[in-house]
């Protein structure tokens, strides 16, 4: 079924692939995905390009992705009821009102990986920024894909699946806010410093860390006045 991809964009390739599958329905919502090390195998990519691609289309709602169990194929027609249901309930929402909520929802999240999450899950993010690189073109999830990783060490699936909803709602503040190079590097370390509260179980840090953070992102919000409607323009 799969075919090994031989391209430059490799993870865009993997991406297109699995969307035909989806759309010729060789692949059905609920099929389970080969576990990563097989799968990257089978395509003949490394894992690192695999779950790049994976975490765009979950980020896109093809996929789904649980905790100690695998990925599978998302049923398309519920994901865009509850999709458009969440768009319509908050589409008269600010880009600060959606802040502070995940504001309110991430500073729970963490408390909790604090308390579920194993150290060697903790180390797999600290790995994973380790290797991220400002310049690179999947920079561009990498603030996605992270807290997306943090919401999973809460074993929450409700906290999971805000975050990734909440990343669709707010793209275009993400490509707004963070296009200075100087800003992606302090976005980098200031990942750094709520993983590694985490990792030490120090609940203070890590929302100190993570308030921290957030703080920055409603400045640049307020400094640029940026509305939603700009989508628009």
């Amino acid at each position: 079924m799969f075919k090994q991809v031989k391209a430059q964009n490799l993870s865009e390739m993997v991406v297109k692939q699995i969307i035909g599958l989806i759309e010729s329905e060789e692949l059905k919502p609920g099929d389970k995905l080969p576990p990563e090390n097989i799968f990257a195998e089978q395509l003949g990519v490394s894992r690192g390009i695999l779950r790049e691609a994976l975490t765009i289309l979950q980020f896109q709602g093809f996929i789904s992705r649980k905790p100690k169990d695998g990925t599978y194929i998302r049923e398309l027609e519920d994901y865009k009821k509850a999709n458009q249901s969440i768009t319509e309930s908050l589409k008269d929402a600010t880009y600060m009102d959606l802040v502070e909520l995940r504001e309110a929802l991430e500073l729970r999240t963490v408390e909790l990986a604090i308390q579920r999450a194993k150290d060697e899950e903790i180390v797999e993010i600290k790995n994973y920024l380790n290797g991220v690189k400002v310049d690179d073109e999947s920079y561009n999830i990498m603030d996605y894909n992270f807290h997306l990783k943090i919401a999973e060490l809460s074993k929450n699936i409700l906290l999971i699946n805000f975050i990734d909803n909440y990343y669709g709602l707010i793209e275009e503040l993400g490509e707004k806010s963070n296009k200075k190079r100087e800003r992606k590097l302090e976005i980098i370390e200031e990942h750094k410093g709520l993983i590694n509260a985490i990792y030490n179980r120090d609940v203070v840090e890590a929302r100190e860390a993570l308030s921290y953070h957030l703080r920055k992102v409603k400045q640049i919000i307020s400094k640029n006045d940026i509305t939603k409607e700009e989508k628009n323009e």
